[in-house]
């Protein structure tokens, strides 16, 4: 696809789609809710599947890019999430952020319910430093800029934000590292509901600034996206 920002649009689709489905495949499907966009390069606003696909489905040709405004501008001919605010606010408050997800994976909903505070017990929770946070401001879905606006400031500079009741949004500084984000916070809460279920004396790991700590480097963020590309094409008996 011709552009002016010397991004292939093309390829950066076909990697949207795959990020769909590896997410699908690690705790993140609910039929045809939850969606994850990438933000335009053009500036023309945000592509995200269309509503009637699950996140297992997902395609390049179900993609379509909508505006600032919620018009779909081209791309698939299905209908467009009504959540797609989330998305737009996030990109607003945040010009580091140019891929965003927001899904309903069980283990984000019943953390969210808690009064918890996310920690480090494991790498996945330490890659979120301590600063993910619940918005609550509304439990119903969040369709309009008043209510995303306030998620994002929720949301403040951490890769995730738990909304109460409903799931989490995560974001990252591209494709890559917002899918593993969104592996990884899923996980991170599912580690930390197992071990209060022990009813054991627990600690949480605090971050010292060593170089070794549980950090996601850009190599690890590559090395996690292909491991879970191989994954998928294993799946999908395309090796």
């Amino acid at each position: 696809m011709s552009n002016n920002s010397g991004i292939d649009i093309d390829i950066e689709l076909n990697k949207l789609a795959r990020g769909y489905r590896i997410v699908a495949a690690n705790g993140h499907l609910e039929a045809t809710l939850g969606h994850l966009s990438w933000r335009d390069p053009e500036g023309r606003g945000l592509w995200m599947k269309c509503q009637e696909r699950g996140l297992d489905e997902v395609e390049s040709n179900d993609l379509h890019l909508i505006n600032w405004n919620g018009k779909v501008l081209q791309g698939s001919k299905g209908h467009r999430h009504s959540e797609w605010p989330i998305h737009a606010a996030v990109y607003k408050a945040r010009k580091d952020v140019h891929c965003v997800g927001h899904t309903h994976p069980m283990h984000c909903v019943l953390f969210s319910a808690t009064n918890e505070n996310l920690v480090g017990i494991g790498h996945n929770g330490s890659y979120f430093g301590g600063k993910v946070k619940v918005f609550e401001k509304t439990l119903a879905l969040v369709r309009n800029m008043e209510d995303a606006s306030a998620m994002a400031t929720a949301l403040g500079d951490a890769w995730a934000v738990l909304l109460r009741n409903h799931g989490v949004t995560f974001c990252g500084n591209s494709i890559q590292h917002c899918v593993v984000m969104g592996i990884a916070i899923e996980q991170a809460c599912k580690e930390q509901l197992l071990m209060n279920g022990t009813g054991l004396n627990w600690e949480w790991k605090v971050n010292s600034g060593l170089k070794d700590e549980a950090v996601l480097y850009p190599r690890i963020v590559e090395n996690l996206w292909l491991y879970h590309n191989r994954k998928l094409d294993k799946s999908e008996s395309r090796t």
